[in-house]
């Protein structure tokens, strides 16, 4: 069982559990209170209650207390950061929907993160307050993705990946390869519409030659072609990830972006 208590006086949480706390950080005037738990006896636990939330990192559970009030401020700094901060979460929810691309980011992330974190990280130096730009990443640096033919349609996506071992160097147990993009619709025709939308697209490839060229083609479903259909210009993101004939990610490209 655990019982928790926050007294604005003492801004301290306090943890009755059968548990071993990590980490436990006073709330200073506001600041948000935080402990981190491992070997709950009772199963990991996430989710919200009040001003409380629960997470899981990494096998061990992070619990933390908000304030029961806030007044964010309204200067313009503060809200292009919250408005980058969306933009960047928006983006990143859309990189690890995506399996392979979450397994790349879970093999980088520093401890203690999440692999959700890692992509925020990564990209928020790169958002704009309204959308995502062509300089957003769906991955770590990764070897060169150089694509000379590519299309955006109302109905798919198209790409010429290009011979791949002219790139980097791939070990024999590297036979297949996943190709991964995002598209990155705005400018909506309709102003009621979002700024923008954003779809997660992928395709395994298996038995690739990459001495060879590849023609890509990723075809939309009925709710991605009616997004499609709402907007005027897109962002087209694509990468892609080596595997093992067991599905084991190896490596992985740099991000290649088209704007259409």
């Amino acid at each position: 069982m655990v019982i928790l208590g926050y007294s604005q006086k003492c801004t301290v949480i306090r943890i009755i559990a059968l548990t071993k706390i990590d980490t436990v950080i006073n709330n200073i005037k506001g600041v948000l209170t935080m402990a981190i738990l491992s070997g709950n006896v009772i199963g990991n636990m996430k989710g919200k209650l009040g001003n409380l939330s629960a997470r899981t990192v990494e096998g061990r559970t992070i619990m933390a207390a908000r304030p029961y009030s806030f007044n964010a401020r309204q200067d313009p700094a503060s809200l292009e950061v919250r408005a980058k901060f969306a933009v960047t979460a928006n983006f990143s929810k859309s990189v690890i929907f995506l399996s392979t691309l979450s397994a790349i980011w879970n093999k980088v992330k520093s401890s203690g993160i999440s692999a959700f974190n890692a992509i925020f990280k990564a990209n928020f130096a790169f958002s704009a307050i309204d959308k995502p730009t062509e300089h957003n990443v769906l991955t770590p640096e990764g070897f060169p993705l150089l694509i000379a033919v590519v299309a955006v349609a109302a109905d798919k996506i198209t790409a010429t990946i290009p011979i791949l071992n002219a790139a980097s160097v791939f070990g024999a147990d590297e036979v297949n390869f996943s190709a991964n993009a995002l598209v990155c619709y705005y400018d909506p025709a309709n102003v009621e519409d979002e700024p923008f939308k954003i779809i997660s697209l992928s395709k395994e490839v298996a038995a690739h030659n990459f001495a060879q060229t590849y023609d890509l083609e990723i075809d939309l479903n009925a709710t991605q072609k009616i997004i499609a259909a709402k907007y005027q210009h897109s962002i087209l993101y694509v990468c892609v990830v080596t595997k093992t004939a067991d599905g084991k990610v190896v490596q992985n490209s740099s991000t290649f972006t088209k704007i259409n």
